[in-house]
């Protein structure tokens, strides 16, 4: 069955190799390198493992993925987890001399390490792959669905600061970024761009998105989208690339939205806004002072919110629930992407979906389940829009932990639990385009489709640890989701004349391969 993937990063974890060992994009990770103890105590056999290498992606089906190019920030490779993990058993796949070079910009983040990343990808042969081939989607290429020894390509940049010659965030440069863009547009099908990451930069703020590494460089200080980051989207709109608004803060998601794209100078160039590997809060903007406990950190640019995880939608015994940081989509913000004739790709990482863990204690009565976020200063304007807060943190509104043990053991073998959250982001899909009745909810559903974030730093459902599960993920959801849906009737109904097989083939291929074949038509006119 062929897939089509909106975010993956089959390449990612070669690149803490060295050039002269490279690891491997075709073959999976040892997992038993991992030091025993994460292992035992933690998830990090399925975060460090194998999600997505380039033998995964292609062994069923001539695969469409758009594949991120990234250079990690350096609150992650100069991290003491990290480099305290590459003094061990992980060196093969985590060297401490590479991450040396690439700490000390002795390799530098464009064009060192993108070329060589690129290079990676694109010659199987240089790792005595013979049988399978990596296909770049240029003006030329045309798709063969036939094709079953190759595997598609478009590409993506995540974060500017990837097309940087340096991290130092005083040094990075607008102009040598757009340059270095331009560059690889002229050679490769380049169809969005993330102004931002997981760090602050000076070109726009960012959401809060990586909790498994503390770093203060992480925590978003800044407001909205600078000058410089307004010339960065104006220069990819008027090349037709497109602004994923993944890992934008809430205020700069708005401010594109709701100013930018309005703006005279903007209407004649606007592009579809996108969300390539996106998880949904389950919350209206004006729900979000109900749902948060704000605690102010005077001596810091940012403060500290609680969530509670509201929970809407459930099936027998138990409940799921969303997780409504702002990193996720608010349900303003995905009509805005429908609207503009854009793309939502659901992310597989368990947490962007919901699932809260449970730690192995008995839950307290009513004790909520919470969701941790930092958020500049700059911008509490957006979230303290009423001088009341937290009005529904209660256990009517709110999931439990309690609830979260009534939904079973969650462990690879036992994963039904996972699949729910996945099926009640569906549902909740399709509940916020019926709640606007100026919108075609047939022509929504075939705006959807799979973002995995794969092989990136996540913590895979595990319903579909890694891409091989695909088939079983997507047969799964197909012989449960009409039960699902028939639960939660009370909430949302579904289409008149909804078919679960049609919209399983749109949901994992059909979507996503139509809807960039067009922008590559759009691209290359």
């Amino acid at each position: 069955m062929p897939l089509f993937d909106f975010h993956v990063h089959p390449t990612l974890k070669c690149m803490f190799s060295e050039t002269e060992t490279k690891s491997s994009p075709w073959t999976d990770i040892d997992v038993k390198q991992i030091p025993w103890i994460l292992r035992w105590c933690s998830d990090f056999e399925y975060i460090l493992g194998s999600q997505a290498n380039l033998r995964q992606l292609n062994t069923d089906g001539p695969d469409i993925i758009c594949v991120a190019i990234f250079v990690p920030e350096r609150g992650m490779t100069n991290n003491k987890l990290i480099l305290k993990q590459a003094q061990g058993t992980l060196q093969k796949y985590l060297n401490p001399e590479r991450l040396k070079k690439m700490n000390d910009e002795t390799l530098k983040p464009y064009p060192d390490l993108v070329t060589e990343d690129l290079e990676v990808l694109l010659n199987a042969g240089s790792f005595g792959i013979t049988d399978k081939k990596v296909k770049i989607l240029l003006r030329d290429t045309v798709y063969d669905e036939n094709d079953t020894s190759s595997m598609y390509v478009i590409f993506s940049v995540e974060g500017c600061h990837s097309l940087s010659s340096t991290l130092d965030k005083t040094r990075v440069s607008k102009n040598e970024i757009l340059e270095n863009l331009d560059e690889i547009a002229g050679k490769y099908p380049l169809v969005s761009v993330n102004i931002t990451h997981l760090e602050q930069y000076p070109f726009c703020n960012h959401a809060y998105g990586i909790q498994f590494i503390a770093n203060e460089d992480f925590r978003p200080t800044g407001n909205r989208i600078s000058a410089d980051g307004l010339d960065m989207i104006r220069h990819c709109y008027k090349r037709k690339i497109m602004v994923d608004v993944k890992h934008l803060s809430l205020a700069s998601r708005r401010m594109l939205t709701e100013d930018i794209r309005h703006r005279l100078e903007f209407i004649p160039i606007n592009q579809p806004l996108i969300c390539t590997h996106a998880g949904f809060t389950g919350l209206s903007y004006k729900d979000i002072p109900d749902y948060m406990d704000y605690k102010a950190e005077r001596k810091k640019n940012y403060s500290y919110i609680l969530w509670g995880k509201p929970k809407k939608y459930g099936m027998l015994d138990f409940m799921t629930a969303f997780n409504p940081s702002s990193i996720n989509l608010y349900d303003e913000d995905i009509m805005a992407i429908l609207k503009s004739g854009g793309m939502i790709g659901l992310n597989l990482d368990k947490r962007i979906l919901g699932y809260s863990e449970a730690d192995g204690r008995p839950a307290a009565m009513n004790e909520l389940a919470f969701e941790e976020e930092y958020i500049s200063n700059a911008e509490r304007d957006v979230y303290l829009t009423r001088r009341t807060i937290g009005k529904k943190l209660d256990d009517f509104h709110c999931i439990t932990m309690q609830e979260v043990l009534q939904g079973g053991v969650v462990n690879p073998a036992v994963s039904f639990y996972h699949l729910c959250h996945f099926m009640s982001h569906i549902l909740h899909f399709i509940k916020v385009v019926q709640e606007h009745s100026d919108y075609d909810i047939q022509k929504a559903l075939t705006q959807i489709c799979i973002g995995s974030d794969f092989d990136g730093l996540i913590n895979p459902v595990w319903c579909c640890s890694t891409v091989l599960d695909i088939p079983s993920f997507k047969k799964a959801f197909t012989d449960t989701f009409m039960r699902y849906a028939h639960a939660n009737r009370n909430i949302v109904a579904l289409p008149a004349g909804f078919d679960v097989q049609q919209f399983a083939r749109q949901l994992f291929f059909e979507n996503g391969k139509n809807f960039i074949l067009e922008r590559l038509r759009i691209m290359y006119a």
